[in-house]
C-alpha cells in the first residue's frame, strides 16, 4: 500500500460506459490496498444465481437501463457494513445523486464518509470508438477493447455484449449524463473530486500514472 494514502480509505470511481473504469479500478485497488465493490459484478452474480433480486435486476440490465435505487442500495449497505474497517473502492455506485445521499447517510451512521472521488472524464467520441471494439468473456467476465477473439485470461471465445450497440450506447450515454454526472457535482461541492481528462486513446498505464499524480496532489492540498 502507498503509505501516503493511508488516511484515504473510501474511494469512489466515476466514469461513463467504456471510459476504462474496469482497468483503473484494478489499478486503484492494488496501489492503495482497496477492496473493490462493483455493483455490476454483484448484480451479475445475482442474475447468474437466478435469485429474486437477480431476476428483477435482469429486466433492467437487458434493456440497458439503470437498475433502480431500491434494488441496489440494500446490497451496498450490507457490503459496507461487512467491510467498514478496510479500505474500499466503489465502482459503479453511486449512479445517482439519490444513491450518493444514501451512501453518505449510511457511512455517516458508521462514523465514516467518502474520502475521494476519481472522475474519468473521457470524450464521447473516444468512448464510442472503444465501444465498437469492446468484447466480453461470457465465462470469467473479462472485458477487452481491441476486438480479441479469445479471452486473454481463460481462453473462452469472446462475445459482443448485448448492450454494446449504437442504439443502446446512445441511451446509456444519455442516462449517464442525466443521472450520474450530477453525482460528480454532488461530491465536487464537498471538495472531494479528482478529475482526469482523457481525449485521446493511449496506454492505460499512462492514465493510471495521471491518477496517481492527481491523488497525491489531492492529499497535499
Amino acid at each position: 500500500m502507498d503509505r501516503t494514502m493511508k488516511t484515504l480509505k473510501r474511494f469512489v470511481l466515476v466514469g461513463a460506459p467504456a471510459s476504462g473504469k474496469g482497468t483503473q479500478s484494478s489499478f486503484l485497488s492494488e496501489k492503495y490496498d482497496l477492496k473493490p465493490l462493483s455493483t455490476g459484478a454483484l448484480l451479475r452474480a445475482e442474475v447468474a444465481a437466478q435469485s429474486p433480486l437477480g431476476l428483477e435486476a435482469k429486466k433492467y440490465m437487458d434493456a440497458a437501463q439503470f437498475v433502480p435505487d431500491e434494488v441496489v442500495n440494500g446490497i451496498v449497505a450490507q457490503w459496507l457494513g461487512n467491510n467498514k474497517d478496510c479500505g474500499c473502492l466503489l465502482d459503479g455506485y453511486p449512479r445517482t445523486v439519490a444513491q450518493a445521499k444514501t451512501l453518505d447517510a449510511n457511512l455517516e451512521k458508521m462514523g465514516l464518509g467518502v474520502d475521494i472521488v476519481v472522475y474519468l472524464n473521457v470524450s464521447p467520441e473516444l468512448i464510442e470508438a472503444r465501444m465498437l471494439k469492446r468484447k466480453a468473456c461470457p465465462k470469467c467476465g473479462e472485458t477487452t477493447r481491441n476486438g480479441e477473439e479469445l479471452c486473454p485470461k481463460c481462453g473462452t471465445p469472446m462475445i459482443v455484449r448485448t448492450d454494446d450497440n449504437p442504439e443502446a450506447f446512445a441511451k446509456r450515454r444519455k442516462d449517464y449524463e442525466t443521472l450520474t454526472l450530477p453525482v460528480v457535482e454532488h461530491y465536487r461541492a464537498q471538495g472531494k473530486v479528482v478529475q482526469i481528462d482523457v481525449t485521446e486513446e493511449g496506454e492505460p498505464e499512462v492514465v493510471s500514472a495521471r491518477i496517481a499524480s492527481a491523488v497525491a496532489a489531492y492529499c497535499q492540498a
